[in-house]
C-alpha cells in the first residue's frame, strides 16, 4: 500500500449512565412496535433490554450493513470487500483498535454502559441465530468489545484524520515541503438551526437536526426511537452498529450535530542515518523504532489472500517512510474509546447542566453541537480535543521530532469555543468557522479563545453565508420563515459555485458560439437550485467535479472546461443545454424515480451522482431530518422525514415509502409515544 487512503466508514457513535448490568439475553423481552412508516419504538424493563430490543429491530431492516460495521470493528473488512475494506484495516491496525479495547475496555467503560453494549450485540446475534443464512463469515459471536472497536475506528475521520495519513503514507510524498493540508471548505456537511423564545414570533423554541450524510451504507442514517422503565427515551438518527439514536430528542432537550475540521493531528520530522538504522534521534540519544508485523486478508476473486506489513512507531506515534525521510504522526485522542457512552450521556441528560457534564468526558474528538431545551435555552459548542502545543515550533507544517518537548500531552487540552443563549436569539451551524454562526452583533471572535483558534478552520460555506443572509434580517424568525431558510436552493455570490460560474462568464466567447451560448444561458440564472430552473442543470454540471475535486483533494477542473463537458453532456442526454433541474437530478430507489431540487451547497443539500442515463441521482446530504418545537407551555412536537423508509430491503412496504413526501418537503409527525413528548419525571 504504498498510497493510503481511506474510505468512509461506520459512525457507531453513542454515551452512558449509571444502571444496572445486563441480565442474560434469554431474559431479555423488549417491546418493539412500529408506526404506519415502519419506524420502531423499542422499549425496555432496563436500558440495556431497549438496547437489545434496537438490535433486533434494525436487524429485521438493515442486518447487512450492520455487519460491515462488525467487521469493520474486527479490521475484518478486506475479507467480505476487498481491496477497499483492507484499507480500512489497514487504519484498525494502525491505530491498534485491538490492543486499545483489549487493555481499556474494561477499565474505560463503566459497567452500566457495557451493559448496554453487550446487550445490544446479544440482540444482534439473537437475530442471527432465527437467520443463519444473513450472517457474513466474521461476523458471527458479536460482542460488546466489536461495538466500541466500531466507534474507536471509525471517530478519527470525522476530523480529517485520512488527509494527514495521506500525506505521511505516501512513500513518494512530501508531507514536510509545504504546510500541513487542510480543506478550505467541507461543502458535503450538515446543517443545525435553533432559534429561542426571544427570536421566534411565537415564544417557541426550536431546533433543527440536519446532518448529512450518504444515503446508503453504514454511515447512512436510520430513524428509531428507544425508552426503558428506568426513565430513558431517545427519538432519532443512528447509524447501523449504534446501540441508540444518537441525535434527537429525549423530550426535555435535543441536540444535533455538524461536522467541524479541527487541527487535532502533528507530524514530526524524525532524524535518521543510515549509521544508526532501525533507529531515531530524541533527546540526545537513539531510539530503536517499535515495529509491528501485520496481516491484511484481502478478498481477490473466490480466495483471500494474506497480505503482510510491517508497521513502525516512534515516541511520537506511528511512523512512515516517506520522500522527506523518516516522519511520525501525533493525532488527539489515541485510544479513547468512549465517544458512544459519552453519546449515551448526552441523551439520558434532562437539562443543560447534566448535558454539559456529559461533554466534559470529552470523549468524542470533533463535531459542532446545537443544543435547545424545554426552558428555552439554546446553545453550539465547538466540540474538539484541540491538544495544548508547545510555544516555538511552526505546527502547520513538520515539526521537529528530535525533542519530547514538542510532544504534547494526551491528556492536556485547551477550552474551545462555545456561544449559549446568544443575544440574537438564533444560531446555525453549517461546518464552517465557529465566529460566523448568528447575527453579526452577537458571534463569538478568535480573540476570546486565543489558544484553541490556530487549530480551527476559518472558512464559511456557502451555507453558512445564506443562514446569515436570511435570518438575520427579520426582526422574529416564524416556523415557516426558518424552514424556508433551512429549504433555501440560493448560491452566495460569496460561494465557490458562484466564483465558478463567474469565471465561466469572464471567459472570452468572440468566435466561440457554444460558450456565448452557455454564457448567455448563465447570465439568466437566478443562483436558484429550483426544479423548474432552466439553468440550474447546467450550473450544477460546472461546479460538480470542481467539487468532488475538493473532496478528494485533486486538482479541480478549469471552470470553462467544466462548462464545456457539462454542455455537451446536457445536449447528448436532453437535446439542449437548459433542461429544468428536476428533469436532471433525481430521487431513485427501487419503482421511484421523482425529481429533485438542491446542490451540493445549498441549504437544500444534496450531492450529484452520476447516473447512466445522463441525469444526476442524489446520494448524499438532506436525508433523516428533525423538526423538534417546544411551545411556551412546554409541550413537545417533533417533524421528521427521510429520503427514502425505514427499510433497506427491497421487499419492504417501507422501502422507499417517505420519497414522495421527502421530495414535497412534507413532514411526518410523531405521536406522543413516539418521541413527540418528554417521559414521566
Amino acid at each position: 500500500m504504498r498510497k493510503f487512503t481511506t474510505v468512509l466508514v461506520a459512525l457507531a457513535l453513542a454515551g452512558s449512565c449509571a444502571r444496572a448490568p445486563a441480565a442474560p439475553a434469554q431474559a431479555f423481552n423488549p417491546t418493539i412496535t412500529r408506526d404506519e412508516y415502519g419506524i420502531p419504538h423499542v422499549h425496555g424493563r432496563t436500558d440495556a433490554e431497549a438496547a437489545y430490543g434496537l438490535a433486533l429491530a434494525h436487524a429485521e431492516d438493515n442486518f447487512a450493513t450492520i455487519q460491515i460495521t462488525v467487521l469493520l470493528g474486527r479490521g475484518k473488512l478486506g475479507a467480505h470487500l476487498g481491496e477497499e475494506g483492507a484499507r480500512s484495516d489497514f487504519l484498525w491496525h494502525l491505530l491498534g483498535i485491538q490492543r486499545s479495547v483489549e487493555e481499556r475496555y474494561e477499565s474505560d467503560i463503566s459497567p452500566e454502559f457495557r451493559a448496554i453494549v453487550e446487550a445490544y450485540a446479544a440482540g444482534l446475534n439473537a437475530y442471527g441465530a432465527e437467520h443463519p443464512d444473513e450472517v457474513l463469515p466474521g461476523a458471527r459471536k458479536v460482542t460488546g468489545r466489536d461495538v466500541i472497536a466500531g466507534s474507536a475506528i471509525t471517530v478519527p475521520l470525522f476530523w480529517g484524520f485520512e488527509r494527514t495519513l495521506g500525506l505521511v503514507a505516501n512513500e513518494d510524498g512530501h508531507p514536510c515541503a509545504a504546510p500541513e493540508a487542510t480543506a478550505e471548505t467541507i461543502d458535503w456537511g450538515s446543517n443545525a438551526f435553533a432559534v429561542s423564545p426571544r427570536r421566534s414570533d411565537d415564544g417557541h423554541t426550536r431546533l433543527i437536526v440536519n446532518s448529512h450524510q450518504p444515503w446508503a451504507g453504514p454511515v447512512a442514517w436510520y430513524e428509531a426511537g428507544i425508552s426503558s422503565d428506568e426513565g430513558w427515551q431517545m427519538h432519532g438518527g443512528l447509524f447501523p452498529g449504534s446501540p441508540f439514536p444518537v441525535l434527537g430528542t429525549n423530550g426535555h432537550i435535543g441536540f444535533a450535530a455538524t461536522v467541524n475540521l479541527p487541527d487535532l493531528a502533528d507530524i514530526y520530522q524524525l532524524t535518521t542515518d543510515d549509521q544508526h538504522r532501525g533507529q531515531y534521534f530524541i533527546d540526545g540519544e537513539w531510539r530503536r523504532f517499535e515495529t509491528r508485523t501485520i496481516w491484511l486478508w484481502v478478498k481477490m476473486g473466490w480466495f483471500t489472500i494474506p497480505v503482510p506489513r510491517t508497521l513502525h512507531f516512534t515516541e511520537h506515534g506511528p511512523a512512515f517512510n516517506t520522500a522527506d525521510g523518516w516522519v511520525a504522526v501525533r493525532y488527539a485522542g489515541e485510544g479513547e474509546l468512549r465517544a458512544l457512552e459519552q453519546f449515551y450521556r448526552m441523551g439520558r441528560a434532562q437539562n443543560y447542566e447534566e448535558w454539559r457534564e456529559a461533554m466534559a468526558m470529552r470523549a468524542i474528538p470533533s463535531f459542532n453541537f446545537m443544543y435547545a431545551d424545554e426552558t428555552g435555552r439554546i446553545g453550539y459548542l465547538y466540540n474538539a480535543i484541540i491538544p495544548r502545543r508547545a510555544e516555538g515550533p511552526d505546527w502547520s507544517g513538520c515539526v521537529p521530532g528530535d525533542t519530547s518537548a514538542n510532544i504534547w500531552a494526551m491528556d492536556d487540552r485547551v477550552d474551545a469555543p462555545e456561544l449559549v443563549d446568544p443575544s440574537s436569539g438564533w444560531l446555525a451551524s453549517t461546518n464552517g468557522a465557529p465566529w460566523y454562526i448568528t447575527d453579526e452583533s452577537a458571534n463569538i471572535g478568535p480573540d476570546a479563545f486565543p489558544d484553541a483558534a490556530p487549530a480551527i478552520e476559518t472558512y464559511v460555506t456557502n451555507r453558512g453565508y445564506r443562514a446569515v443572509e436570511i435570518l438575520s434580517p427579520l426582526r422574529t424568525i416564524s416556523d415557516a420563515q426558518l424552514l424556508e431558510a433551512k429549504f433555501d436552493l440560493t448560491s452566495s455570490e460569496r460561494s465557490a459555485t458562484m466564483a465558478a460560474i463567474t469565471a465561466v462568464l469572464a471567459a472570452d466567447s468572440s468566435n466561440d458560439a457554444e460558450l456565448a451560448e452557455i454564457q448567455t444561458l448563465l447570465r439568466s440564472w437566478d443562483r436558484r437550485a429550483a426544479n423548474d430552473s432552466p439553468a440550474a442543470a447546467l450550473a450544477g454540471l460546472i461546479y460538480q467535479p470542481i467539487y468532488n475535486a475538493g473532496r478528494a483533494a485533486t486538482d479541480p477542473p478549469d471552470p470553462v472546461d467544466a462548462a464545456r463537458a457539462a454542455a455537451t453532456r446536457l445536449r447528448q442526454h436532453f437535446g439542449r443545454i437548459d433542461p429544468p433541474l428536476g428533469d436532471v437530478l433525481r430521487l431513485r430507489r427501487g419503482d421511484v424515480d421523482l425529481p429533485l431540487e438542491g446542490a451540493p451547497d445549498v441549504l437544500r443539500a444534496l450531492r450529484w451522482a452520476d447516473a447512466d442515463d445522463g441525469r444526476a441521482n442524489a446520494d448524499f446530504g438532506d436525508g433523516f431530518m428533525m423538526v423538534i418545537d417546544w411551545a411556551p407551555d412546554g409541550t413537545l412536537s417533533t417533524r421528521v422525514i427521510h429520503q427514502w423508509g425505514a427499510s433497506d430491503r427491497p421487499e419492504s412496504p417501507h422501502f422507499n415509502d417517505q420519497s414522495e413526501m421527502f421530495a414535497r418537503r412534507e413532514w411526518r409527525t410523531l405521536a406522543p409515544n413516539q418521541g413527540g413528548a418528554a417521559p414521566p419525571r
